[in-house]
């Protein structure tokens, strides 16, 4: 026998976004939410484990498998893109790294896409660990957390990356003057 299923709101894929969208609709009493997610459950310890991506990703079992299509600049050969196949998707399977990628990328994009379209959004969904700012906020779903692991060599990044006058919002430019000031 096939069950019907009423819903107002039908979401594919209970990734990071789509597991937001269906808090926030099911948070309405009237309104019906289906969250349907082709993946498993979350409940692989190497998902909640952070060298855990090293047997997430490339695993059909949570991962996808993707590959790039061949890149000229690669000298014709394909990058693995790993994609989220479990409940969490990529968030699941990636090192638990939070990333929003850089101002100019997304103003390169054009109207709509511009980071200050975008940014709200992100703020809107984060909690961020430092509390509100210009760029984060405190009062979204996704936890966003500093990191625990600490490494005399990323701490060193980190300070001449802070003295160079980058915070944040690192650029590749800051990124190679700081591995260039580290390698010294």
């Amino acid at each position: 026998m096939t069950k019907t299923i009423q819903t107002d709101t039908l979401i594919i894929g209970a990734g990071s976004s789509g597991c937001v969208l269906a808090n926030r609709l099911s948070a309405q009493p009237d309104h019906r939410v289906t969250l349907i997610e082709a993946g498993g459950k979350d409940s692989w310890h190497w998902i909640h484990i952070p060298v855990g991506y090293l047997y997430t990703m490339g695993n059909p079992k949570t991962d996808w498998c993707y590959s790039t299509t061949p890149q000229p600049g690669l000298n014709g050969r394909s990058l693995a893109y790993p994609r989220g196949r479990v409940l969490g998707g990529c968030s699941s399977i990636n090192g638990m790294i939070y990333m929003r990628g850089q101002e100019a990328d997304y103003d390169a994009w054009g109207s709509g896409w511009t980071w200050s379209d975008v940014l709200p959004y992100y703020k809107q969904s984060e909690h961020y660990h430092r509390g509100a700012d210009a760029y984060h906020s405190d009062q979204g779903e996704l936890l966003v957390q500093e990191q625990r692991l600490k490494w005399d060599i990323l701490e060193t990044f980190k300070r001449v990356c802070e003295d160079a006058g980058f915070n944040d919002r690192l650029t590749s430019t800051a990124v190679i003057t700081a591995a260039l000031a580290i390698s010294r």
